[in-house]
């Protein structure tokens, strides 16, 4: 994240001794050189389309047939609707597969991982180790890009499990925008399980996926590449400032992390009132939302008096009212500080929340604004 001077003083003489921040990507990256391989892609075969054809007006003689809406997160190979918000027709390929989803939900990679089954690896290792000494020898086999039809921030990477024979004990998962495909640049992650969720990906993008085994003995062979162009942004979801996005800086705050199974990455920014937002992260689409007066207080929950928090979605600059949770009452929430207001645009005042008080809180909240959004 590149800070101006005058973006720097904005944040407060805080900042000075945050001097070098680096790029984060929303992935834990290490620069991996690996050997050259083969790779697929199926541009020619498949054809991207960048807008929507012109519509007919010929009549019709048939009487229209009721269209059938499928249950909420269905599993498909083609997308539910052929073209974005934008108009621009989504990528399809043999490998690729869409979840659907309410258009009206905000993006949740929570959601989209429940429809994957998580196959330890653990159990079978200790037995397995014992009857070779030598590296997979396979390259992970059916690699599956798994997206979802209105959320262009994230993708899940899928494959089959190994190849019988082959010992495997993880897994290494490279990824790359085209500009750093192109120079045999690549981001890499960790994985024990054989699904790995790809986040902060931007709109309108191609990005490639390859898969790597392993165990104690060595690397095996990697898979071929397969690409993925995201669909575009949602124009209205998010407010953006005078200059462009929204700039999250990373930065570990005071808060009480009771009440939240969030405890990822920290990042803060400043409001458009004069209040401090940090957020704590579950992924990057899941957060915990805070406030603070200065960067060097505490950063306190906000408490919400007329629903469950959902238009505390504008301090992430979204339009949206968005989901949160664990739903509860408010007798169930332990009595604490913090900020609280009833509607959106209020400014808030600083008080007691939680049982005993008129003002809700949460232990998390989906805006369907990924965060820190840049890859």
């Amino acid at each position: 994240i590149v800070v101006t001077e005058k973006e720097a003083r904005a944040f407060g003489d805080h900042f000075s001794s945050l001097s070098s921040l680096e790029e984060f990507s929303g992935l834990d990256t290490d620069e991996a050189t690996p050997t050259e391989e083969a790779y697929v892609v199926y541009d020619e075969d498949y054809e991207f389309e960048t807008s929507r054809p012109p519509a007919t007006t010929k009549p019709s003689t048939t009487a229209a047939t009721p269209r059938v809406i499928p249950e909420e997160g269905t599993i498909s190979s083609f997308p539910e609707e052929e073209f974005d918000l934008a108009g621009k027709k989504r990528f399809v390929a043999p490998y690729v597969t869409y979840l659907n989803k309410d258009p009206s939900a905000p993006c949740s990679l929570t959601d989209a991982l429940d429809h994957f089954q998580v196959d330890s690896l653990d159990e079978i290792i200790p037995n397995d180790l014992r009857k070779s000494d030598q590296p997979p020898q396979h390259a992970p086999r059916n690699i599956t890009v798994v997206a979802v039809e209105g959320c262009h921030s994230f993708v899940i990477v899928d494959w089959d499990k190994a190849t019988p024979g082959d010992v495997v004990t993880g897994y290494l998962v490279y990824s790359a925008s085209y500009e750093d495909f192109i120079r045999n640049k690549w981001s890499t992650q960790a994985s024990s399980v054989t699904h790995l969720p790809i986040e902060n990906l931007k709109p309108n993008t191609r990005y490639y996926f390859k898969v790597q085994a392993k165990n104690p003995h060595g690397y095996g062979p990697v898979s071929p590449s397969v690409s993925f162009v995201t669909e575009s942004d949602n124009p209205l979801l998010v407010v953006r400032p005078p200059g462009g996005e929204p700039i999250w800086i990373p930065f570990a705050f005071k808060h009480d992390p009771g009440y939240t199974d969030c405890h990822g990455r920290q990042y803060v920014k400043r409001t458009w009132y004069r209040k401090f937002v940090g957020v704590v992260l579950c992924n990057s689409l899941r957060y915990k939302i805070y406030l603070s007066d200065n960067l060097k207080d505490t950063f306190y929950s906000i408490g919400d008096s007329w629903g469950r928090g959902e238009d505390h979605c504008q301090f992430v600059d979204s339009h949206l009212d968005g989901r949160t949770g664990p739903q509860s009452y408010v007798e169930a929430l332990p009595t604490i500080q913090g900020y609280y207001r009833q509607y959106r645009q209020e400014p808030v005042s600083f008080g007691h929340i939680g049982f005993g008080t008129p003002y809700y809180y949460v232990g998390w909240y989906e805006c369907g604004v990924s965060i820190p959004g840049k890859w």
